[in-house]
């Protein structure tokens, strides 16, 4: 093969690899990780499989509440008002969780998290993310980070994404909230 030929070659396969690469990336970012879910409620039945009954608890907070979250979760507590829901079996909870909705810039992300009647995480589960470019906050290895945490856990520092520092912050301080709420308001628990 000719010099000329087989350069004509190498940039027609580099181009080739190129475009796959960039095709494959749009299809993984679009197709996103996020827990496919229909509504909130088809996500809180899938946060409580085998529940005999689900109780939404919507809960207006007191100043005092929303002064010992903040202080938990080191952030101001501006929501007034936090919904949780609680999964019944046998009559008993088998668990909490509460879905959250923020604004990561100018990209609303939705998350859910469950947990135990002890406090602890249970899961957390991206909903939806419209920033399709940071879709690594919903990958389930990244956030597994989280299961096993309570409001006591260390938040400080989490698992860091390429590309995402801003989406990875926004979702772990939501989620020391979140348990750090279910520690107030169910656990009677000040830091």
């Amino acid at each position: 093969m000719s010099h000329t030929i087989k350069n004509k070659f190498n940039r027609r396969n580099r181009w080739l690899v190129f475009c796959l690469a960039i095709f494959l990336t749009g299809v993984m970012a679009s197709s996103s990780w996020a827990l496919e879910v229909s509504s909130k409620e088809e996500a809180i039945k899938l946060a409580f499989p085998g529940a005999e009954k689900i109780v939404k608890k919507r809960i207006f907070l007191k100043d005092a509440q929303r002064a010992a979250i903040a202080k938990i979760c080191k952030r101001a507590m501006l929501n007034k008002r936090v919904n949780f829901y609680v999964g019944y079996k046998g009559g008993q909870p088998m668990g909490y969780a509460t879905l959250e909705t923020v604004t990561n810039r100018t990209w609303p992300i939705s998350y859910i998290v469950v947990m135990n009647s002890d406090g602890t995480i249970q899961d957390v589960e991206v909903l939806n993310y419209q920033g399709a470019r940071n879709w690594g906050v919903q990958a389930e290895s990244w956030l597994k980070q989280f299961f096993g945490k309570n409001a006591d856990s260390d938040f400080s520092a989490p698992t860091g994404i390429t590309g995402a520092t801003v989406s990875v912050r926004t979702i772990n301080k939501g989620v020391h909230c979140a348990v750090a709420s279910y520690k107030v308001l169910f656990q009677g628990g000040k830091k």
